[in-house]
């Protein structure tokens, strides 16, 4: 059975509901707890409900882009036995010694490449780059043309901005926030919002 019912219907959600049709399953429908949606379509599918819709033991992409929302959906789900496989754009090159969590999604032209780890929950988001021996920790979310060298450490629900790059054996701490186009030369601490060139951290 490869019934798979996709949580979020914005824009993020179609982008993850096309790589899941493109793999070859069979798209359920569209889930939204914002009955304002039901019954509208989204891409060639509707969206059938709220989470009420799913039933336990089914399979689910989080189409959520905030990183926050989509831990806190998770957690909801695996209490109610759905399975979250991880989708991998068939442009994508992931290492066959990476390592990909439960409902990752990898989309268009990403590169993971040797020993890489990505958690649980994670989005690679268009055209980014996760070098050899990253640790992308669960829910992190890795912004369009993001570039990552070896040996960088992302925290959980993280969020790295588009178009920005972090130079070797650099970490950024959990529930950080990195603004679009900053290049990290050093650590950022958990919690932190950053940006720049080099990424400062707001505030200190």
């Amino acid at each position: 059975m490869n019934e798979l019912y996709i949580f979020g219907a914005g824009g993020h959600g179609s982008v993850v509901a096309e790589i899941a049709d493109l793999l070859g399953y069979t798209i359920a429908g569209f889930i939204d707890d914002d009955p304002s949606r039901a019954g509208a379509a989204v891409l060639k599918w509707k969206v059938i409900g709220g989470r009420a819709a799913v039933p336990d033991g089914a399979m689910v992409a989080l189409g959520i882009g905030s990183n926050t929302p989509r831990a806190e959906l998770m957690t909801y789900g695996e209490a109610r036995g759905w399975q979250f496989p991880a989708l991998v754009h068939p442009s994508a090159v992931v290492s066959s010694s990476a390592v990909l969590g439960a409902g990752a999604v990898i989309m268009a032209q990403v590169a993971v490449n040797a020993r890489a780890r990505i958690g649980r929950g994670c989005v690679l988001n268009t055209s980014s780059s996760v070098d050899h021996d990253c640790v992308v920790y669960d829910f992190a979310h890795i912004a369009p043309g993001v570039r990552l060298a070896g040996s960088v450490t992302v925290g959980e629900r993280t969020l790295i901005g588009i178009g920005s790059c972090a130079r070797p054996w650099t970490s950024i701490g959990p529930d950080c926030v990195i603004g679009a186009g900053s290049a990290i030369v050093s650590d950022i601490p958990a919690g932190a919002t950053a940006f720049g060139n080099p990424a400062r951290v707001q505030g200190e």
